[in-house]
């Protein structure tokens, strides 16, 4: 079987590497991978990282990516990104697309799967993540494809609601888990060695995407460094943003921050996933409104901070504090945080085992090309 896997940013080649390497060392799969979105912006060195990790890339599908991250822009990339695809899914002719998330790039490359009939298995659908529009690309992704790997059972339901076969529905858990299993993580001293900060007592590692319903993200990302200014002992990693609406304006205060708070404070636009789980493993606390804070954060055993209402809906571990994104009640969940015993909380995204699982439910599927033939599954009321 033919699987061509589609990657646009850091997080969600993160969650699907280990999938990638169990179908790489298969013999019964060929697999290839294309590259789009924040990859093959200016300046990334994302395909060094995805060598890296021992991955080639087959295909790149580039979007004109620039610092307009304006809505119209945007629209432009996802227009490139349905063209490309075209021409790559005609080119390569896989048996089925694999595709993760809910990314405006992601949800191009699935229209361009559906007119090419291909088959398209979708991770991470049916979550809910109500403050930003990416609720409605994954919803949208989940009607486009066939064969569906939700991170829990509340997901699956809702996918099996949205009229999706329940035969079809597999909830996996999450592959990010077995990521966090797998990969080695660096010493302490390489790891603050590694970003440039010299570690302090406490260390925080912060990411804020722009929540895209919000009528301010810049606002709610403005009152979380007004926060963190009520620890200034604290050493502070920063991630930076998503290639949404609104990111460039948001990196941007966080790198003019970080030149204010002096030598206590870093920026790095992506730390890759080594770094970033040794960040997990070495830090006292996620802070922002990232989901890995919900997903990965809690394997670690360290709180997560999570800011306004990007994740809203999403399940969540007893190790996350939610919170409004205003500066004093951001202050007042980081130092309950500071407070928090995580030791021995239940991580609700699954058990390390997900790529497998996903490995042999796409090696059942004897005739993928049916796939495409999907009939919508009522709900009998009562």
């Amino acid at each position: 079987m033919k699987v061509l896997a589609v990657t646009g940013t850091r997080a969600d080649w993160g969650l699907l590497t280990p999938l990638l390497d169990l179908l790489r060392d298969d013999d019964r799969f060929t697999l290839e991978i294309a590259a789009t979105g924040q990859h093959l912006e200016s300046g990334s060195r994302a395909l060094e990282i995805l060598a890296a990790d021992g991955h080639s890339v087959n295909y790149c599908i580039d979007m004109g990516l620039s610092d307009d991250d304006s809505p119209a822009a945007l629209s432009i990339g996802m227009g490139a990104a349905v063209s490309g695809m075209g021409g790559v899914l005609h080119q390569a002719r896989p048996d089925i697309a694999l595709v993760l998330g809910d990314r405006y790039e992601i949800l191009a490359v699935a229209l361009a799967a559906v007119v090419a009939r291909i088959p398209i298995a979708h991770l991470c659908g049916g979550d809910l993540t109500e403050g930003a529009m990416d609720d409605s690309i994954r919803h949208a992704i989940t009607k486009l494809s066939a064969l569906h790997f939700p991170t829990n059972t509340e997901s699956a339901d809702r996918i099996i609601q949205l009229g999706e076969d329940p035969t079809h529905v597999h909830p996996v858990g999450s592959t990010g888990i077995d990521r966090i299993l797998t990969i080695e993580t660096m010493s302490r001293g390489d790891f603050f060695e590694a970003v440039g900060l010299a570690p302090r007592p406490r260390n925080f590692v912060v990411t804020f995407h722009p929540a895209t319903l919000s009528e301010d993200p810049a606002g709610e990302a403005l009152a979380m460094l007004r926060a963190l200014d009520a620890f200034p002992d604290v050493g502070l990693v920063f991630t930076g943003s998503n290639a949404d609406p609104g990111a460039r304006e948001i990196d941007a205060l966080v790198q003019e921050y970080v030149a204010r708070r002096g030598g206590g404070a870093v920026f790095h636009a992506s730390l890759g996933s080594p770094r970033y789980l040794s960040a997990l493993t070495h830090c006292d606390m996620v802070i922002g409104n990232s989901s890995s804070g919900l997903m990965e954060a809690p394997s670690f055993e360290v709180p997560t901070v999570n800011i306004g209402p990007r994740q809203a809906r999403r399940p969540r571990a007893a190790s996350v504090i939610d919170c409004e994104a205003e500066p004093e009640a951001i202050v007042r969940a980081i130092e309950r945080g500071l407070t928090l015993d995580c030791r021995g909380v239940t991580n609700p995204y699954g058990d390390g085992r997900s790529a497998s699982r996903i490995v042999t439910v796409l090696s059942s599927q004897i005739a993928p090309h049916l796939l495409i033939r999907k009939s919508f599954q009522d709900i009998a009321y009562a």
